[in-house]
């Protein structure tokens, strides 16, 4: 192993160490300050703007050529909370290295992606006299795991970032061992609906004549969903919905896996309500909306039984958002049916929202990527205009208008999220040279 990857990798010790959970406002600033710290080693002007909560780390590294491309290479350094501590099979804030993996709360998502990046740059640099052949920034936001609040606000303040291509934050490994390339991802809404029917918890011989809160909600989320179908009967709900075209439908038509097989992975017993309308699943997995109840609390939830009727009930959702959907015009679309379903009572507050993007895979710029893994990885690439999950392309696209490709240091048994999150070696170091691959594509433009 280099010099370089094992500086690094000391690095990513570092960065494990500290628990930026951005959910809970922890060491954010003392992690941008860090990736300030090594930016600057590695020779970049460095800005880190503290504006809001979370500081955004900026770092140029410019090319010495005339004419030069603009890349930016987009990450996060936030991550998601560790708990349940007693799941991991290791302290989650220590990097662990154990049968060819490395192990720790956001070593995939998503610090090992920015060590690796960091590592290929320095690399590139040192055996090429320090000189690039591309103008390179790296953005570096520490919200992104809670909807990259403000990060629109920093962008705006940012109208000198600019960029022929943006290299995403993050990627995979498929089951197969080939990698992932993707363009693009959904939006989200989150909020919560409670329903409040009583001031305090009353005895459930009441409930012949007193509402409970508990059934109350219950009821107004049934109305969100037509049983039949699942679809969502909130009007006009879909109207925003940009169709993918038929080169997306094809890409996505060609993404491995079986039916079977994502039943048989994710564990599911229920029909999928795909099966239900005749709809094609994957389609419907990547190119639909939808409306999730993430959690419901009321009354008493603890050993025994408590005769109670509740006063209050919560419920916590989330709309997944497609391009062309607008979080709070559709949070909007689903306080207003609620009401119009007789509902009004319900209270509906959002936590947290951004829309979705998809990337043309067609640019020139995606498809040099594209054809460079070809050339590097064993098998086809495997690519996709988005993904299932939510990011905030969107916002960046919007404010640097340059196309976006992600791909990264993950596989299929990173368990990004999850206690014992690891990533592998061998990819981790395989990213390392694809992103120099990347860089020196550049020298021959």
């Amino acid at each position: 192993m280099s010099n370089r990857k094992e500086e690094y990798l000391t690095f990513l010790k570092e960065l494990i160490a500290l628990p930026s959970v951005s959910a809970k406002h922890e060491k954010l600033p003392e992690t941008a300050a860090l990736l300030g710290q090594a930016l600057e080693k590695l020779g970049g002007q460095v800005e880190i703007d503290d504006s809001y909560f979370a500081p955004l780390v900026i770092a140029h590294f410019n090319s010495n050529q005339a004419g030069a491309k603009n890349l930016i290479i987009y990450n996060h350094y936030d991550v998601q909370p560790a708990e349940p501590f007693n799941l991991w099979d290791q302290d989650p804030w220590t990097l662990t290295e154990k049968d060819g993996h490395l192990i720790g709360r956001g070593v995939d998502d998503d610090k090992g992606n920015i060590t690796a990046r960091f590592t290929a740059l320095a690399e590139y640099l040192d055996e090429n006299d320090g000189q690039l052949p591309v103008n390179i920034t790296f953005l570096i936001e520490g919200s992104e795991e809670t909807a990259s609040q403000h990060l629109d606000d920093y962008l705006a303040k940012h109208p000198e970032l600019k960029a022929d291509l943006i290299i995403w934050e993050s990627g995979n490994k498929d089951d197969q061992g080939q990698i992932e390339l993707g363009g693009g991802n959904k939006g989200i809404v989150t909020f919560d609906v409670t329903a409040k029917t009583a001031g305090i918890d009353l005895h459930s011989s009441l409930a012949t004549v007193v509402d409970s809160a508990a059934w109350r909600l219950s009821q107004g989320l049934a109305t969100l969903f037509d049983p039949k179908t699942g679809r969502i009967q909130v009007p006009n709900f879909y109207e925003d919905v940009i169709a993918p075209n038929q080169r997306e439908k094809d890409l996505v038509a060609a993404l491995p896996g079986t039916k079977e097989e994502f039943i048989k992975g994710h564990q599911i017993t229920a029909p999928l309500l795909t099966d239900k309308r005749g709809d094609d699943w994957k389609e419907a997995l990547y190119f639909e909306p939808s409306i999730n109840i993430e959690g419901i609390s009321s009354g008493y939830e603890d050993q025994g039984v408590k005769t109670v009727l509740p006063a209050e009930a919560t419920a916590k959702l989330e709309a997944r958002l497609v391009p062309g959907m607008g979080p709070d015009k559709t949070l909007k679309q689903i306080q207003d049916y609620l009401a119009d379903q007789g509902f009004s009572d319900l209270t509906v507050t959002k936590t947290l929202g951004q829309p979705g993007y998809r990337s043309d895979m067609s640019d020139p710029e995606i498809k040099k990527v594209i054809d460079l893994a070809k050339d590097f990885y064993p098998g086809e690439p495997v690519v996709s205009p988005t993904s299932p999950g939510t990011g905030p392309m969107a916002y960046v696209n919007n404010a640097i208008k340059a196309p976006i490709i992600s791909l990264g240091v993950g596989y299929q048994g990173a368990l990004d999220h999850a206690p014992n999150e690891n990533i592998r070696l061998t990819d981790y170091e395989d990213n390392i040279k694809f992103v120099k691959l990347i860089i020196g594509s550049y020298a021959n433009h």
